[in-house]
């Protein structure tokens, strides 16, 4: 037995790697991520359950205005079935719209240990996270970025949404039914093991637009979220409204800035004290400054947004990185 001090070899650390991506660790995450997302998609059913989402209000509002960021053909068409089919026969629709989302987190959590239930769950997800990713939510605003009062073409940030929450649901959702071959790919690319960072780092690819770096663009990203909190809540986010519109450059510099790191911190896996704290506190501040909690403390949300669902596609480099290192530190020390 090799000496308490002794440095550990490459056999262990290979061992350590392999431990942290086996059939247990595996098992280990993919529950996890079926529990949480059914928990994701039972908490948007009761959401969808508010009395403003049975008004026209909300299919004017909420499909109304996201819409008008898809191409046209598809803009057409959703006009014609809000006009035609949508607004007259709300209460029915929604009905539709919670019942599904309420069935389709009911299954996942069943399904933690039936699985059969859980997969059924996953593949009626698919199409229905497309169409939410579509005429929901205006494919994510990466045709057309909106806040009150104005339109901020071609201006997508991850503060405001990108690239949709749906869509998310869409890449955690296939990753759960990818074959198992591709959870044993332990390269640190992976868009299992390294798919949070290709988000990131999209993010910080589409936050350089050239308007981001104005007082306008950065108006789009903040203030819009005024009208996403409470009255009473709204003061929070004042003085980050005032310090992105006055030092626009700064703010979008950061922005950048901290989705790059965070985007590489996922890739390499390390230092471990960034890798769990980065993620996390980049998606509280997008969750609270940039989209006010998806809307959901004013009655008016239909889902929590995107950073949930960030840190779901987080979780499996944070679960193996922390497997890795407890098995590492116990071969370390014989």
């Amino acid at each position: 037995m090799p000496d308490k001090g002794a440095p550990t070899t490459v056999e262990s650390v290979t061992q350590s790697q392999i431990a942290a991506h086996g059939p247990a660790m595996v098992r280990r995450i993919q529950k996890n991520l079926v529990m949480l997302l059914g928990a994701l998609w039972l908490l948007d059913g009761l959401l969808q359950l508010q009395p403003y989402m049975f008004s026209p209000d909300f299919a004017i509002g909420v499909i109304g205005g996201a819409v008008m960021g898809l191409p046209r053909p598809l803009y057409v068409m959703s006009v014609y079935w809000l006009e035609h089919s949508l607004i007259p026969d709300i209460v029915l629709w929604n009905a539709f719209f919670a019942g599904l989302q309420l069935a389709l987190g009911i299954m996942l959590l069943v399904g933690i240990r039936r699985t059969g239930i859980a997969k059924l769950a996953l593949w009626i997800s698919i199409p229905w996270s497309i169409a939410l990713w579509v005429f929901g939510e205006g494919m994510g605003g990466i045709l057309l970025a909106t806040m009150s009062g104005g339109e901020f073409p071609g201006t997508p940030s991850v503060l405001n949404g990108f690239p949709g929450a749906a869509l998310l649901y869409l890449w955690v959702t296939i990753l759960l039914l990818v074959p198992e071959s591709w959870w044993s790919n332990r390269s640190k690319l992976s868009p299992i093991w390294g798919g949070a960072g290709y988000l990131f780092l999209a993010a910080a690819i589409v936050q350089v637009a050239p308007l981001m770096w104005t007082s306008f663009g950065q108006a789009s990203i903040f203030a819009a979220n005024l009208d996403n909190l409470p009255g009473t809540l709204a003061w929070t986010i004042k003085p980050v409204i005032n310090a992105a519109t006055s030092h626009p450059v700064l703010a979008n510099s950061i922005e950048v800035g901290v989705s790059l790191v965070t985007a590489l911190t996922l890739f390499l896996r390390k230092p471990l004290t960034l890798l769990y704290l980065l993620p996390a506190a980049w998606a509280i501040f997008i969750w609270w400054f940039g989209l006010g909690v998806g809307g959901t403390l004013t009655g008016l949300g239909t889902d929590p947004n995107s950073p949930p669902l960030m840190l779901l596609l987080v979780l499996p480099a944070w679960l193996s990185a922390s497997a890795r290192h407890k098995r590492f530190r116990r071969e370390s020390k014989f």
